[in-house]
C-alpha cells in the first residue's frame, strides 16, 4: 500500500511491484504471491476494497478516495517547519526483500532531505551570467562572453575526468608530475558577418604542444553545439595522449580512450574498457571513472552479456552510490546516476531531481540533457521527454557509449508517437553500432506500428541469433509489462 501511494498517480507497474516484493523468488512464483497479496489487501479493506484498482500491467489506488501524506508536498513543507525529529518514512516497516530495502533506504534518505529544517538563505556568489546565445557587442562585453566559453568547456572536461586546466600564470609552478597532465585552455568566440563560432587552443604545459586549433563557423548553430563540438575535440586529443606518452599513465586519457573503445557493446569490448578505466582509477582515484564504470556495466545488463546478473548490477549501484557520495557537484557523474536510478533501478522521482541538478550545473552537457528528457518520457511526459532526447541527440557525436543517448532519443520519440522519427535514428544506430540490440528489439514494434511487417519479422529472425526463443509476441509483451513504457502506445495491438 505505500509502495502505491507514493506512486505517481499512487499507481505502480506489476512488474515494478514483483521486483521490489518477491525479488528473491522465481517469476512464476512471484506473480503468485503478487496475487495472494491483492487478495489478502482487498480482504482486509473490506467494504472498501475497490480502493484498490488493479489492471493487467498496473495496480493502483483510486486517488480520489486516499490521501497519501508523502505525496502532498505542501503538507511535507508544513512538517518540515515543525520543530523537533522528523518523522521517518514508513518507520518501523520491514520487509526480508533486498530489491524492498534498498527502495526503502533510498526512499528514508530522500524524505530525510526533505524534511530537514531549510537553512537561512544565503546571498549568492556573484557569477557571471551564462549567455549561450548571440555574441555581445564591444571588446569588454566580448572578453566577459569568452570567459564563460571557457567555463563551460572546462566544466564539460573537467567532469568527464579531471584534467588540470589552469591559468598561464599558474604554469611555472607545476611539478613535473602535475605539468604531464596539466592543459592550457584558451577560447574565444568568433563573429564574422553574422556567422558565429569558437576558436579553442588545448595546450600541453609541459611542451606546449597545441593539442586542439578549432575554429568553426555557422550562421545555423548555436554556441551550445560548438562548445560541444570544442569539447569533443579536445577529449579527443587528450585520449589520444594515451597512445602518445603510454608510459606517462594518464588517467583521464585512459579513461577517455576506454570510453570511445566502446562501439559494439561485446561483453569483451565492456570488459576491456572497464579494465582500462579500473587501472585509472588507480593511478589517480577519480569518483567520476567509478561512474562510468557502473555506466557500462548497464551495457553488460541489457545486452544480455553473460556473467551473474545480480553481481553486476550490485557493482553498478556501488559503483555509482560512491561517486554521487564523493563528487555530488559533477554534472557526468549526476547524470549517469539519474540514467542509472531510472532505468535500472526504477526510482525516477531521485533520477528526476538528480538530472535537473545535472542540467543546472552544466547546461552543456548532452548526457544530463538526454537523460533528463529519458526521465521525463519514463514519468508520462512524452514532449518534455521528446525535446530535451531531441537536442542531445543533435549534440552527440555518433561514437562510443554516446549510442546510449541516440537510443533513448528513439524510445523518447516513439513514446511520443513520432515513429517515423524513431525508426530514422533506429536504422541510423543499425548502421553505426550493428552489435547494439536495445534498438533492434525497439525497431521491431515500430516497423510493426508503422504497418511494415516483413521488415519487423527480419528484425525478430536478426535478434534469434542472440536469443533463440525471441518472437513478435515476446517483443510486444516485454513492452506491455515495462514499467517504463507503459504509459505510451507501444505495446498496444496495432
Amino acid at each position: 500500500m505505500a509502495a502505491l501511494g507514493t506512486g505517481r498517480d499512487q499507481a505502480r507497474a506489476r512488474s515494478w511491484l514483483q521486483e521490489h516484493l518477491w525479488s528473491d523468488r522465481g517469476a512464476s512464483q512471484a506473480a503468485n504471491s503478487y496475487r495472494q497479496c491483492i487478495l489478502e489487501i482487498r480482504r482486509a479493506l473490506g467494504a472498501d476494497s475497490d480502493l484498490l484498482v488493479a489492471g493487467p500491467q498496473m495496480l493502483g489506488l483510486d486517488p480520489n478516495r486516499l490521501w497519501a501524506d508523502a505525496a502532498d508536498d505542501d503538507h511535507l513543507t508544513r512538517l518540515a517547519a515543525i520543530p523537533g525529529e522528523a518523522p521517518q518514512f514508513l518507520a518501523d516497516l520491514t520487509i526480508r526483500d533486498p530489491a524492498f530495502a534498498r527502495w526503502l533506504a533510498d526512499r528514508r534518505a530522500y524524505f530525510e532531505r526533505r524534511l530537514s529544517p531549510v537553512p537561512a538563505p544565503t546571498p549568492p556568489p556573484l557569477q557571471r551570467p551564462i549567455v549561450i546565445r548571440g555574441r555581445p557587442d564591444g571588446a569588454a562585453q566580448a572578453q566577459i562572453y569568452n570567459a564563460v566559453l571557457q567555463d563551460l568547456i572546462c566544466k564539460s572536461i573537467d567532469d568527464s575526468g579531471k584534467v588540470h586546466l589552469l591559468d598561464e600564470t599558474s604554469m611555472p609552478g607545476l611539478s613535473r608530475a602535475d605539468a604531464e597532465r596539466a592543459f592550457r585552455v584558451q577560447v574565444s568566440s568568433v563573429d564574422a558577418g553574422g556567422a558565429k563560432g569558437v576558436s579553442v587552443n588545448l595546450t600541453r604545459s609541459l611542451d606546449g604542444t597545441i593539442f586542439t586549433n578549432l575554429i568553426r563557423l555557422s550562421d545555423t548553430i548555436d554556441m551550445i553545439d560548438l562548445v560541444n563540438e570544442a569539447v569533443e575535440q579536445s577529449l579527443d586529443e587528450i585520449a589520444s595522449y594515451d597512445a602518445r606518452l603510454p608510459v606517462a599513465r594518464i588517467a583521464t586519457a585512459m579513461c577517455f580512450r576506454a570510453m570511445r573503445s566502446v562501439t559494439d557493446y561485446a561483453p569483451a569490448t565492456i570488459a576491456a574498457a572497464d579494465d582500462l578505466i579500473a587501472k585509472a582509477y588507480e593511478v589517480d582515484a577519480q569518483p567520476v571513472f567509478l561512474a562510468w564504470r557502473a555506466y557500462l556495466r548497464t551495457f553488460l545488463l541489457g545486452e544480455g552479456g553473460g556473467g551473474n546478473a545480480q553481481a553486476i548490477s550490485e557493482e553498478m549501484e556501488r559503483f555509482i552510490s560512491l561517486a554521487e557520495e564523493q563528487d555530488p557537484g559533477n554534472s557526468i557523474v549526476l547524470s549517469l546516476a539519474a540514467f542509472i536510478r531510472s532505468m535500472w533501478l526504477l526510482s525516477n522521482e531521485e533520477a528526476l531531481e538528480l538530472a535537473q541538478r545535472s542540467h543546472t550545473l552544466n547546461p552543456s552537457n548532452p548526457y544530463g540533457i538526454s537523460y533528463l528528457g529519458m526521465v521525463h518520457t519514463h514519468l508520462g511526459n512524452f514532449e518534455e521527454g521528446y525535446r530535451l532526447t531531441r537536442r542531445a541527440n543533435a549534440l552527440a557525436v555518433p561514437r562510443g557509449a554516446k549510442s546510449s543517448i541516440r537510443y533513448v532519443a528513439m524510445r523518447s520519440a516513439a513514446c511520443a508517437g513520432r515513429y517515423t522519427e524513431a525508426i530514422k535514428i533506429g536504422e541510423a544506430l543499425g548502421r553505426d553500432a550493428p552489435h547494439f540490440l536495445a534498438p533492434k528489439r525497439l525497431m521491431g514494434m515500430l516497423y510493426m506500428k508503422c504497418g511494415r511487417v516483413a521488415d519487423a519479422e527480419a528484425m525478430v529472425e536478426t535478434l534469434r541469433v542472440h536469443e533463440h526463443d525471441y518472437s513478435m509476441e515476446k517483443m510486444r509483451d516485454a513492452f506491455r509489462a515495462s514499467p517504463l513504457l507503459h504509459r505510451s502506445k507501444l505495446g498496444k495491438t496495432g
